[in-house]
């Protein structure tokens, strides 16, 4: 087994959540199957584009193959992430695919910047893939953002390269 690869077939658990406050906010994925768990760091702009296209994903097969990945149920993962929040790589590329054969959600992060790369490969039913997406738009919407420049906000403010140094508040 490569240790720069990892692949989750059947995971139990698949969610986005963020630990930290202001600029200091990281972002993380986070997938466990059985004893196995992987966290992988991620930015916020990823984290919020694989939502994204995650449901547009869903919706178009469900448009065209008639499958149905529609969540029936609207319930959320809102459980903390699983300590100790360690991040194997961050990633630096994301990709999305149906499997139309096993019908699932493949989702697979990488960190293309070293060679060999270090990837994390998530085979994920539509109901947890549905559910990844909507805790990972509620963790991006929740971190404080700047209006002007969409930059993590601190409590005390932050240097807005917007309003030529000027300091923004919340």
């Amino acid at each position: 087994m490569d240790p720069r690869r990892l692949e989750f077939a059947n995971p139990d658990r698949f969610v986005a959540g963020a630990s930290g406050e202001g600029e200091k906010r990281r972002f993380f994925v986070q997938v466990r199957e059985g004893n196995l768990l992987a966290t992988v760091g991620i930015s916020r702009g990823q984290l919020t584009m694989l939502a994204l296209h995650l449901s547009s994903v869903l919706d178009e097969v469900s448009r065209l193959a008639a499958v149905d990945t529609a969540e029936a149920d609207r319930t959320v993962d809102l459980g903390p992430l699983e300590v100790p929040l360690f991040a194997v790589f961050t990633a630096t590329s994301l990709q999305v695919g149906w499997d139309a054969v096993a019908g699932t959600i493949r989702v697979t992060l990488a960190d293309t910047d070293i060679e060999p790369p270090y990837t994390l490969d998530v085979f994920a039913s539509p109901k947890l893939a549905r559910r990844f997406g909507a805790r990972a738009s509620r963790v991006v919407r929740d971190a404080a953002a700047c209006p002007l420049c969409a930059q993590p906000i601190a409590a005390e403010g932050h240097v807005c390269p917007r309003l030529d140094g000027y300091r923004a508040v919340r």
